[in-house]
């Protein structure tokens, strides 16, 4: 099989979506960015017992937060991005991809049939289902294979 077959069929359950962070509605600005810091995440999910409500990610930081000082005590319900686009886990992996090129996200939160978030869908997952998969190819590439020096380097 081909590697475009393989991503076909492969469900986003699949992939490495297991890790994310997320915090119930309500929780205060501050510590939702100071648990992003601590956890190195750019993004949250919001949830209300543990239905998915809202993401909150460094793009909605830098727009909403950082120049607004007074929002730092507010609920991160007012920062959020409501309701965000998800997938389901069982989705294809492909058109999970697909949705987040043609929208240009950097995280797609995967829930189950329940809606209750099991995850979040990010590059790395992808870089790294393909890592897995080729891992001599991917990890000797040089980082640029096609460019090559006109003169010798050293003494």
């Amino acid at each position: 099989m081909s590697l475009s077959n393989d991503f076909r069929q492969e469900q986003v359950a699949h992939l490495d979506v297991g890790t994310f962070t997320q915090v119930e509605t309500g929780t205060p600005v501050q510590k939702v960015v100071e648990q992003m810091r601590r956890e190195n995440r750019n993004c949250v999910l919001i949830t209300d017992n543990g239905a998915l409500v809202g993401i909150f990610t460094d793009r909605d930081l830098l727009r909403k937060v950082v120049d607004a000082p007074e929002t730092w005590d507010q609920a991160i319900d007012a920062v959020m991005t409501p309701t965000p686009i998800t997938v389901k886990s069982t989705a294809p992996a492909h058109l999970a991809l697909d949705l987040m090129d043609e929208k240009h996200f950097r995280n797609l939160p995967v829930t189950d049939e329940n809606g209750v978030v099991v995850g979040n869908l990010t590059h790395y997952a992808i870089i790294k289902y393909l890592a897995d998969r080729f891992p001599e190819a991917v990890y000797n590439l040089p980082p640029e294979p096609n460019r090559v020096s006109k003169n010798r380097d050293g003494a």
